[in-house]
């Protein structure tokens, strides 16, 4: 019986030769870029918002405790510590300004949803504006929704796994590969998420969530690359001392939408595949 094997590795490599040549044609390299700098301006403002959103509502220390792992499941494992204190100490200062100040906060932290929706129906190659009002809508279910429902997966999925745990599990390191794989899972859960909803077009959810376990995945391989290269190749930590944290950060944030717009053009590649495109 003829292996169909080759063939299959042939389509996975032209589809994958596919992905690559249109990030590389459509310049989405710059776009990376361009969102990796609005990132760094509005990060702090929408954390802000995310927690003065979340903070009325009655579970709102559990979400935030959930949503901070998964935060750091997608920061470098060396830094992320670091990076989150931070962030939230700098989103609480925020929250303390007056009216005005977290109207302009709240602008910020919309400016940066806007340029990633951008970023989102580009690859989908959308022609089609939303209205504003549909906007704000989905802007608004994004900061308060969205951050809210994946803590409540990553609380049922950490649940599930605590009861594997116990039931199944004696070595420890199945106990790590499992809780490798639970953050994995939410990651891909989270982008294929975004992946559904923010782009202007009609998005299959099987086709959303691959293209989020794509993301996941590469968020996993940085992650393990940057801890390879800063331990064999600490370059940045010699030269920056104290202050590491910051370049390593602005790299991060650049290579982070490179992964998150790989998994949206896996997305948009399967569909058109599909197509027959």
């Amino acid at each position: 019986m003829k292996s169909h094997l080759p063939d299959s590795l042939f389509r996975a490599g032209r589809f994958i030769d596919r992905v690559f040549r249109r990030f590389t044609e459509e310049n989405f390299a710059q776009t990376s870029a361009s969102l990796a700098f609005t990132t760094l301006l509005s990060i702090v403002p929408l954390v802000a918002v995310v927690l003065g959103a979340m903070s009325a509502m009655p579970s709102f220390v559990v979400a935030v405790d959930h949503l901070d792992k998964v935060v750091r499941g997608m920061l470098p494992e060396r830094s992320a510590g670091l990076i989150v204190e931070h962030l939230i100490d700098f989103s609480q200062k925020a929250l303390n300004v007056t009216v005005a100040g977290l109207i302009a906060l709240a602008v910020t932290a919309l400016a940066l949803l806007n340029t990633v929706e951008k970023a989102f129906n580009k690859a989908w190659k959308a022609a089609a504006k939303r209205s504003w009002w549909r906007r704000i809508a989905l802007y608004a279910a994004l900061i308060v929704l969205w951050p809210l429902a994946v803590a409540y997966i990553v609380s049922a999925v950490s649940f599930a796994v605590s009861l594997s745990s116990g039931l199944v599990i004696e070595q420890l390191w199945l106990h790590k590969l499992l809780s490798k794989a639970t953050g994995i899972f939410i990651t891909a859960v989270f982008f294929a998420g975004l992946y559904f909803v923010v782009p202007n077009a009609s998005v299959k959810m099987s086709d959303a969530l691959l293209g989020g376990g794509f993301a996941a995945c590469g968020f996993f391989l940085m992650q393990k690359g940057f801890e390879l290269y800063l331990s064999y190749f600490p370059v940045i930590t010699l030269v920056y001392g104290a202050f590491a944290t910051v370049p390593i950060f602005l790299l991060w944030l650049y290579l982070s939408w490179v992964m998150v717009l790989l998994g949206a053009l896996v997305a948009v590649s399967l569909t058109e595949s599909r197509r027959g495109n």
